[in-house]
């Protein structure tokens, strides 16, 4: 069964960029209900108007750094699933990477970005957790935790740029955090992976980056639409490549 068919999604950060790009997408496709996020959803405009236009897709208000709104983004979504559950979280949130070189980077720059990127993913998807084992127990496919990291987070990959301090690093964490709750998670059914959108035309791309919004988010919900089990807790492309540690 093909992971998108059917299932509950949240997606985090839909504003702008890949997020709204991505619930673009769903929108076209047999999904469940779709609980797309955003820190002010009065000014989300054209994520507004694909809410008129579709009656699955839910705006939702949500700081990803604000732990304490958790509870009320749970208690939303139980409202309107009921016990059906979540099936799929996509953690998109974060912040853009600044021009971090040794010279200039600070200890807020590392702790604020490491916050947003790292730990309030992994805190939201622990809040999510009953509704995500829920969804799995309600039909035949595990849920699934997607992470969207980064190239830049790649260690391996880090060999002649340097820089960047507070993103790149915060990124090697989400892959970590994606790994372990790849692995706590499991008797749950619930599996997670790490994927690269590739280098975007956004905000954080910049114009001359190769990759239009609708390329790299096609390429992601097709990884995700055919997750299998072997690539739980990897670090992946948009295209389905294995990306280096």
């Amino acid at each position: 069964m093909r992971m998108l068919s059917g299932s509950n999604i949240l997606i985090t950060g839909c504003s702008r960029g890949l997020g709204l790009e991505m619930v673009k997408q769903l929108a076209a496709k047999k999904t469940g209900k779709i609980f797309a996020t955003c820190r002010a959803p009065e000014n989300a405009s054209e994520l507004g108007k694909l809410a008129e236009d579709h009656e699955n897709i839910y705006v939702t208000k949500l700081d990803v750094t604000n732990l304490n709104s958790f509870k009320d983004l749970n208690d939303n979504i139980k409202k309107f699933c009921g016990t059906d559950g979540l099936n799929i979280l996509v953690n998109n949130a974060g912040v853009s990477p600044k021009s971090t070189r040794i010279n200039f980077v600070t200890a807020e720059q590392m702790t604020e970005t490491f916050f947003s990127n790292t730990v309030a993913p992994l805190m939201l998807t622990k809040s999510l957790i009953p509704l995500l084992g829920q969804g799995a127990q309600n039909c035949d496919k595990n849920s699934l935790v997607v992470n969207l990291s980064s190239i830049l987070g790649s260690i391996a990959e880090n060999t002649k740029q340097g820089g960047l301090y507070p993103y790149r690093a915060s990124k090697t964490g989400l892959n970590s955090v994606t790994r372990s709750l790849s692995i706590d998670l499991a008797s749950l059914k619930i599996c997670a992976v790490s994927v690269h959108p590739g280098w975007v035309q956004t905000d954080m791309g910049g114009t001359n980056a190769p990759l239009t919004p609708q390329h790299s988010i096609e390429g992601v919900l097709g990884l995700i639409d055919g997750f299998e089990m072997a690539q739980n807790g990897g670090f992946y492309d948009n295209f389905g490549n294995v990306m280096p540690w």
